[in-house]
């Protein structure tokens, strides 16, 4: 029974995720624009710069929505042709929020990546684990580093945690199913280029 409500949920949640989204978007922008008509006769000193922290609030809490709808509204499974660069830039905001404020998530994408059949679900499942798992074992200000790049006619993605700090096993089996197998020491996810 406990599985069958958990699918429920995830299937209701992720139902309702683009309508959120949409819902969050509107409200967003009138954020925006109203923050923009402030920011032309608010007067330099204090008051800028509490209009300018304002701005940046409302970018990151774009950014953190977005992220944790993207992946919310992907079904269990989503195998399809993908840039993994955009991925990775839009499963960022969620690793951050994941990471925390002591810590911290690098993204580092080479240009040019071709695109490679992934699945997008389970890769940021994946990657939402490695993070989870990795922070009661990370030291304050440590930060993981994600690398995309391009290797032996593959698109990879090198995992680099800080020194003494391994992927827990789950975390392993998810980053394994997320390459479909593909999975090297490091670690180093990897996804053929196919013409």
């Amino acid at each position: 029974m406990p599985d069958d409500l958990t699918t429920q949920r995830h299937d209701r949640l992720r139902r309702i995720a683009p309508a959120v989204q949409h819902d969050i978007n509107n409200a967003m922008m009138v954020l925006a624009s109203n923050l923009e008509l402030l920011g032309r006769s608010v007067a330099d000193g204090a008051p800028r710069r509490q209009l300018d922290r304002c701005i940046e609030a409302s970018k990151r809490l774009d950014a953190t929505m977005r992220g944790f709808l993207d992946a919310a509204r992907r079904p269990v499974e989503e195998p399809t042709r993908a840039s993994l660069a955009q991925a990775l830039r839009q499963v960022l905001p969620l690793l951050a929020v994941a990471a925390g404020a002591r810590h911290g998530v690098d993204v580092a994408v080479a240009d040019g990546l071709p695109e490679v059949a992934l699945d997008r679900a389970r890769l940021d499942l994946a990657l939402l684990a490695l993070v989870q798992d990795a922070v009661p074992l990370l030291a304050q200000g440590a930060r993981i580093a994600l690398a995309a790049e391009k290797r032996d006619g593959a698109v990879a993605l090198v995992v680099t945690l800080p020194d003494g700090i391994a992927p827990s096993e789950r975390a392993m089996d998810l980053l394994e199913a997320a390459t479909g197998g593909t999975l090297e020491a490091g670690p180093v996810l990897a996804w053929p280029v196919k013409a």
